[in-house]
């Protein structure tokens, strides 16, 4: 009896056990392992941390001073999640699973709601796409409160993509998707949920009847109930801080007219962070430009174009601002991909391929750089951002880099033709490219990114009872490694508190503001090179 050559290969799309392996190797990989990193990182870890030493739970906080730059659910997640896991991880990598649990709960309500729209066949696309969006993939792995709006976002389109068929339980899911999104980030969560419930009797035909309109209003007053607890809570406790919240999130959600100057600027980072899932949405709206009106295209439409309005003219040029755009773009990619024509798939497929063979080839020469100081030019670059790094251990790193770097290469080979081909190849690259990015440049990331040694360092200079210090430029980021890292905690410049000691902070080569000539240096310390320098100073006044 002779036996066929046994022959490996991997569904396209990918489903089931093989889908959830692959996002848990996505999730997780670079989530845990490393103390938390300058940048949002940091700075959403502060409000957590001060959960954890007993802080306010109704309003965020930062070192004792309150923190107006998100909503509380994130910062419950993390809180939760360290003290169940606290005896196995540090808090900070305990706090950081956050993310994991909201970004699967992002890509599983958007592939969901993709379902209901679409039918079965676009649940996985949904998922896989956007796991290979290129905007998503760094946020998805830094503490980042964004990710449970987005995932509030989701449970409202997935809630609204059954609201015809079964108008209560549709009605219940959006609903708390507005609560989440609030929860998550304020008025900027109401904005880009609400208008797309109110939207959705105009853009459905089937919705305008009496049932779902009562479903409709069962889901409006669960999330208005949800907000109402918190935001009455809050106003009890902290009415002073509810009331600064309030005018801070009414600032940030009115647009205006200084964005207009950033505008090439934010095309271009569109651009990027949305690809690929722009170009296959678009081709979604223009082969169904004469269904445009049907909810299938109308309903994802009017969400994507409401994200693009809300964080094109509101908020700061960041990356993380512009993640809510994902989840509605990813429903029009699932929609388009399907029908892409064979050569178009083709491309899209060999076009992902090639890429993230390039990418990988761009991580080993920045590897090759740091180790070896070659290519000349690249590594004067990486030299000059880390003037300090410590070489040495990188044999074990090389050795799973170039595992990964053959999966990069192969798995494409093995995976079943198909026009969904391109979404399981894109899934795979990003993942493989970011197992291959951690497993070659977390030393550096860890030696460039850490602020423990600066906050050991600047304990040990001030002494175990410093009194109080001042603080000038000092941001959140600074202030939270400092609390977490240490327990020192700063106070205003302009502080009525008489203290002795002052903190000062400078970047991106900025000279620092003077300060009065009673302050004399007694310690400093400077971060990195070039535009990415960080210097602190430590004043003491006699």
């Amino acid at each position: 009896m002779s036996l066929a050559p046994f022959r490996f290969s991997l569904p396209a799309p990918l489903v089931g056990r093989p889908l959830a392996a692959l996002l848990a190797i996505y999730l997780l990989v670079g989530t845990t392992g490393h103390l938390p990193w300058r940048g949002d990182d940091l700075t959403h870890l502060g409000p957590i941390h001060a959960i954890l030493q007993g802080g306010s739970w109704l309003m965020p906080e930062i070192a004792g001073e309150t923190y107006l730059g998100a909503a509380p659910l994130y910062y419950w997640v993390g809180a939760l999640l360290a003290k169940l896991l606290g005896w196995l991880l540090p808090v900070h990598d305990a706090a950081r699973l956050a993310t994991s649990l909201f970004c699967a709960a992002t890509l599983y309500w958007t592939g969901l709601a993709a379902r209901r729209l679409y039918g079965e066949a676009s649940f996985a696309p949904a998922i896989l796409l956007g796991m290979g969006s290129l905007g998503l993939v760094v946020h998805a792995h830094e503490t980042q409160p964004q990710l449970a709006q987005i995932a509030g976002m989701a449970l409202c389109f997935a809630g609204l993509g059954e609201i015809s068929e079964h108008p209560r339980r549709g009605g219940i899911q959006a609903g708390l998707g507005v609560a989440l999104a609030f929860l998550a980030s304020g008025l900027s969560g109401l904005a880009l949920t609400l208008p797309v419930i109110f939207l959705t009797p105009l853009l459905c035909p089937r919705c305008r009847n009496p049932i779902v309109a009562r479903g409709i209003a069962t889901g409006l007053g669960i999330a208005l109930m949800i907000s109402g607890l918190w935001l009455t809570a809050a106003a009890y406790s902290h009415p002073g801080e509810v009331t600064l919240w309030w005018r801070e999130e009414l600032l940030s959600t009115t647009p205006h007219a200084s964005r207009v100057s950033e505008l090439g600027k934010l095309v271009q980072l569109f651009g990027w962070f949305a690809w690929p899932l722009w170009p296959i949405a678009g081709w979604a709206v223009w082969r169904n430009r004469h269904a445009i009106a049907s909810p299938q295209l109308a309903l994802p439409l009017m969400a994507s174009i409401i994200a693009v309005v809300l964080v094109t003219s509101t908020g700061g040029l960041r990356t993380a601002g512009l993640l809510p755009v994902l989840p509605p773009l990813c429903l029009l990619a699932a929609f388009g991909v399907t029908s892409l024509r064979r050569g178009a798939a083709n491309a899209f497929d060999w076009f992902g391929v090639m890429a993230f063979i390039f990418f990988g080839i761009v991580v080993w020469l920045g590897w090759s750089a740091l180790h070896f100081s070659w290519p000349p030019g690249l590594a004067r670059q990486v030299a000059r951002m880390a003037p300090d790094f410590q070489h040495g251990g990188w044999v074990s790193g090389a050795l799973v880099g170039l595992a990964l770097s053959l999966l990069l290469v192969l798995l494409p080979l093995f995976t079943q033709r198909s026009v969904q081909r391109g979404a399981t190849n894109w899934a795979l690259g990003m993942t493989l490219l970011w197992c291959l990015a951690v497993t070659l440049w977390q030393p550096w990331f860890a030696h460039t990114k850490n602020y423990q040694p600066l906050a050991s360092e600047l304990s040990q200079t001030i002494g175990p009872q410093p009194g109080c210090i001042k603080r000038r430029n000092v941001g959140d980021t600074q202030r939270a490694a400092l609390d977490y890292f240490a327990n020192i905690r700063t106070l205003p410049y302009d502080s009525e508190e008489d203290c002795r000691l002052l903190l000062t902070y400078t970047a991106g080569g900025v000279a620092s503001r003077s300060v009065p000539p009673e302050w004399h240096v007694m310690w400093e310390r400077r971060l990195g090179g070039g535009r990415k320098a960080e210097t602190f100073k430590l004043y003491r006044r006699d």
